[in-house]
């Protein structure tokens, strides 16, 4: 076989691996659940490692397992090598618990939860910022001069100084994070935004809605008694 022919299917061959790896990124909430992710917080650990990695995940720039702590974090968050890391999901989930929780206390002590409650819209979709939305923001880090703090600063999802160096805003995690129970990791009760009711098949059956319907013109789908 000739050496162009060998290269060819050597390319050929990492091209492949690096698809199957971005396939199976992220550990499921699930996976996580069991490496000690309490129930309730599961699926935002999920929706973080899906843009992450897995539990033996390593990166080019030597960051590791399902949160990619890089170097220069991980030592502040883990005492072991690698190695041992790599392959012990509870640590893992220890170490990323602590991160989440120092994040959140950051993202405090800088103002930056004043967010919280705030409509932020970015690339046609819109979300209600809540804890789990800053959280995921935090992802660009919560300093006070920050992306974060710019974007606290300015509101505007477009401006350069609210971009990484690939030209993704803050804002699209902030909209990327909405919507999860982070308590575990912020220490308050959950405060998961809730859309409010905009029609009658919004309304939960609790609120007596029945006996008040609306107007067949301001319904978004009108149900007839024989169809349902």
């Amino acid at each position: 076989m000739s050496r162009a022919v060998k290269s060819v299917l050597f390319n050929a061959g990492i091209a492949l691996c690096l698809s199957a790896t971005l396939a199976l990124a992220g550990e499921s909430a699930a996976s996580l659940t069991s490496a000690g992710i309490p129930a309730n917080c599961a699926d935002f650990a999920a929706k973080v490692s899906s843009s992450e990695g897995n539990f033996g995940s390593v990166n080019q720039a030597g960051c590791l397992g399902a949160f990619q702590f890089c170097p220069g974090t991980f030592e502040r968050y883990y005492s072991g090598s690698a190695q041992s890391f790599l392959s012990n999901p509870q640590a893992q989930t220890v170490a990323w618990t602590q991160y989440e929780q120092n994040s959140w206390s950051q993202a405090q002590k800088n103002g930056l939860t004043s967010l919280v409650g705030q409509q932020v819209c970015s690339g046609g979709r819109c979300a209600t910022i809540d804890q789990s939305a800053i959280l995921m923001a935090c992802q660009f880090g919560c300093g006070k001069n920050g992306k974060l703090a710019n974007y606290a600063a300015s509101g505007d999802c477009n401006a350069r100084n609210v971009k990484d160096g690939n030209g993704v805003s803050v804002c699209s995690y902030l909209i990327r994070g909405a919507g999860y129970d982070a308590s575990c990791f912020t220490g308050d009760q959950s405060a998961v935004c809730q859309e409010s009711p905009s029609g009658p098949g919004d309304f939960p059956t609790s609120t007596g809605i029945a006996a008040n319907p609306p107007t067949a013109s301001s319904a978004s789908i009108v149900v007839n008694p024989t169809d349902v």
